[in-house]
């Protein structure tokens, strides 16, 4: 199996990379963490994944020395989402977010609207949480239901 991990924040992404790591040692992990890296990475390699844990807000590029990121895209997950829709790329996609409000919708609501919207690749969300490991109980369910 190989996973792709699009998070933006390091902490975060380490987080995820060691508990997946532990629980799913089999598991191939590449990660994006930006708008364009993930989607150009999605768009034309989707055949080597069968997974996607998906940060909802991201940078527009990745940073580095000559490069800040871009403007922060709140909505940014949603955009990868409708980029695979359109492209008909089916791997499957679990949102992993520390937020529960992205512009003014709540993350229930916006469950809601990515089921109904993606509902052949979409298969919920993970609230993260550097706080406790609630998150990974979580995520280890829908990862088994989903595969």
């Amino acid at each position: 199996m190989r996973i792709l991990i699009v998070e933006d924040n390091q902490k975060k992404l380490d987080k995820l990379k060691e508990y997946i790591s532990k629980e799913f040692p089999d598991y191939e992990i590449t990660d994006r963490q930006s708008y364009n890296s993930a989607t150009k990475e999605i768009v034309l390699n989707y055949k080597n994944y069968d997974l996607m844990l998906l940060d909802m807000s991201m940078q527009t590029y990745d940073i580095s020395e000559d490069e800040m990121g871009g403007e922060p895209e709140p909505l940014a997950g949603t955009k990868i989402l409708s980029q695979m829709y359109l492209r008909e790329i089916t791997v499957k996609v679990i949102v992993v977010t520390m937020y529960e409000n992205f512009v003014g919708t709540k993350i229930k609501q916006l469950d809601e609207n990515l089921r109904n919207e993606y509902a052949d690749i979409y298969c919920g969300y993970v609230f993260f949480s550097h706080s406790n490991n609630e998150w990974q109980s979580n995520l280890k369910k829908i990862i088994n239901e989903s595969i």
